[in-house]
């Protein structure tokens, strides 16, 4: 006896999935420009470790390590 393949999902619930993972995509990026935005315009305040400084303000970080 041969075995149909059947997919049980609904295909109106796989759309909306997928609408939303691509809505979470934009504001992602739309998020991460906010983001840069404040630390590009920030006056850091830095808390400093041997390996790395992060703005108290914005959260901003890089590596000391040269």
């Amino acid at each position: 006896m041969d075995q149909k393949y059947t997919d049980n999902t609904p295909s109106n619930e796989v759309k909306r999935l997928i609408a939303e993972i691509d809505y979470l995509h934009q504001n992602i990026h739309f998020l991460k420009g906010r983001i840069e935005s404040i630390q590009r315009h920030c006056k850091h305040i830095f808390f400093e470790t041997p390996g790395m400084r992060k703005c108290h303000k914005c959260g901003f970080a890089e590596s000391t390590y040269y």
